[in-house]
């Protein structure tokens, strides 16, 4: 008979015999354990890659180059909280863009002033007629023959002693009135425009009206004849 021996091996013995027997019944699981080993250090490169990049955008951007606020420079006071004014932007062209346009001024063109127009002024009708007992006081004559427009000159000088307060009034005289002669003559008056007083009922009346001062100052006039137009000839 052969004889068996039932001692334990040593402990050092049954390990290795324990790993040779793992080995053989796994044969994959060396490799496999060198893939794990390649892919935790991969990871690892990649993990301290991202930090890498994370640091530099923080060291990058964590600044800004732009200027601060004007009410936030260092000696320009506190901060009033109120925002600056926009600035319209300006596009590539030069031109600033539709939002920040601003509407155009009105174009409408200014209204011209209507020009003051002075009011006409009656001075009467051009050959009135007179009764008897009514007198009149000339202020001045403009005779039609002498190259001036007399109707207008006459009518021009009514209408200021009127504007003043004085009821002055211009006709033309040619002859229908007997009573007007001219004084170094004693012809009837004739081609002859006259600005007038009146009529009143005397001489005296019409006389102290034309040394008024008030019309005097409005047209100076020192002789003041006074007529009594519908006076037959020679009466």
């Amino acid at each position: 008979m052969t004889r068996v021996d039932h001692r334990k091996p040593p402990a050092r013995v049954a390990r290795k015999q324990q790993k040779t027997a793992a080995d053989r019944s796994t044969p994959e699981a060396g490799p496999r354990k060198a893939q794990r080993s390649h892919s935790a250090i991969g990871a690892g490169v990649v993990a301290a890659a991202a930090m890498v990049a994370v640091f530099g955008f923080i060291l990058t951007r964590g600044t800004s180059d732009d200027p601060p606020a004007d009410g936030l420079r260092m000696g320009s006071g506190t901060d009033t909280g109120a925002a600056a004014p926009q600035v319209p932007t300006e596009t590539a062209s030069g031109t600033a863009s539709k939002a920040d346009r601003q509407p155009p001024a009105s174009t409408t063109a200014p209204k011209a002033k209507a020009e003051k127009t002075t009011p006409q002024v009656d001075t009467g009708p051009i050959s009135p007629k007179f009764k008897r007992g009514q007198w009149i006081v000339v202020i001045d004559k403009y005779p039609t023959d002498v190259g001036m427009p007399a109707d207008q000159t006459a009518k021009n000088t009514a209408a200021t002693l009127t504007r003043a307060g004085i009821p002055a009034k211009a006709m033309l005289v040619n002859g229908q009135y007997p009573g007007l002669k001219n004084s170094s003559s004693m012809t009837p008056v004739i081609n002859t425009w006259i600005v007038y007083l009146g009529p009143g009922s005397s001489s005296a009346q019409v006389l102290n009206l034309c040394l008024d001062p008030r019309t005097q100052a409005a047209y100076p006039s020192p002789a003041c004849p006074t007529y009594e137009p519908a006076a037959p000839a020679g009466g």
